[in-house]
């Protein structure tokens, strides 16, 4: 394989027409300039200069390997400028993974401001499974990375998001009764929607909180992996549900259903996970500002709260 470093030296040579004068050039001196060349000959097998007199001129071989050299080199030096340029601008490619829920209700609305505020930004965000977001991240192909603290990567620098709270849910209907006075053998009866068929964690969260116990048994109504529709199915009186906060506020259900303000209920600590050698670039330190700084997007609580 010829090196950049050898083709640098025969496009000198062949532009000054000079082996001296090409390593004055260089700044390396003109025994390392004849190595150079040797080189390249001895790996293609011809002659790629001869000499005219005084000066040095490629042969035939010689000129289709520097007209090719000379391309390479100058179109490594254009993406370098870019590169260069890049640095310290807000352009080009910013690309965030977290899981579904936190990613439709916050991340999605928040990077389209941002988006929008930046229009030479491409923003790509995947939305997947905790354990290919974070396979993808210490590939380097992920430039943030949003999880709960006990599903962060070992790699990578972090910092924190905001902690997710979690509200019981209820249809707008008269035969759905909440009061100070409920008890856990109520919330059993109550027909429920969850999240997912082998047990709901938010679900069982909250009761644990507000009873000192889970129920025995859970009037099992509807399941679907999708807070947005366990919030619709409450909206249409299916049944109770459990949800974060961040998604019944920013849901068109927010103001079709109602919930009990009295007790919220932790689901844990998201962080924001990065590439430390990442901060060199302007457009992700600026992005990292903006996501750590802004009030708290998983604790806002829901304007209709009874």
């Amino acid at each position: 394989m010829i090196e950049i470093s050898q083709l640098q030296t025969l496009v000198a040579v062949a532009k000054i027409g000079s082996f001296s004068k090409a390593a004055e050039s260089l700044k390396v001196t003109q025994s390392a300039i004849s190595q150079s060349i040797k080189n390249i000959e001895s790996r293609i097998g011809v002659k790629i200069f001869k000499r005219a007199g005084k000066k040095v001129v490629l042969t035939l071989e010689g000129e289709k390997l520097f007209h090719m050299g000379n391309l390479f080199i100058s179109q490594m030096e254009d993406v370098l400028d870019e590169i260069k340029q890049d640095k310290e601008s807000m352009a080009g490619a910013i690309r965030v993974g977290t899981l579904t829920g936190i990613g439709k209700s916050w991340l999605a609305p928040m990077m389209l401001q941002i988006a929008d505020e930046f229009p030479e930004l491409t923003i790509s965000i995947n939305l997947g499974f905790q354990e290919d977001l974070v396979k993808e991240f210490d590939n380097y192909e992920l430039d943030f990375l949003i999880l709960p603290e006990e599903a962060l990567p070992t790699t990578g620098e972090r910092e924190l998001i905001g902690e997710e709270r979690s509200v019981f849910v209820y249809p707008d209907k008269p035969e759905y009764q909440v009061n100070g006075d409920l008890t856990l053998e109520d919330i059993s009866n109550f027909p429920t929607i969850l999240f997912q068929e082998g047990g709901d964690s938010l679900y069982l969260k909250w009761c644990k909180e507000r009873f000192g116990k889970i129920p025995r048994k859970i009037n099992k109504k509807y399941i679907i992996n999708s807070h947005g529709n366990m919030l619709q199915a409450v909206q249409k009186g299916l049944g109770v549900a459990v949800v974060p906060v961040h998604v019944l506020n920013r849901s068109y259900y927010k103001d079709k259903v109602n919930c009990m303000r009295d007790i919220e209920v932790s689901n844990g600590k998201f962080f924001v996970a990065y590439h430390k050698e990442s901060l060199d670039l302007n457009r992700v330190r600026t992005i990292l500002h903006k996501l750590t700084s802004a009030r708290n997007p998983l604790e806002q609580f829901p304007l209709n709260a009874h």
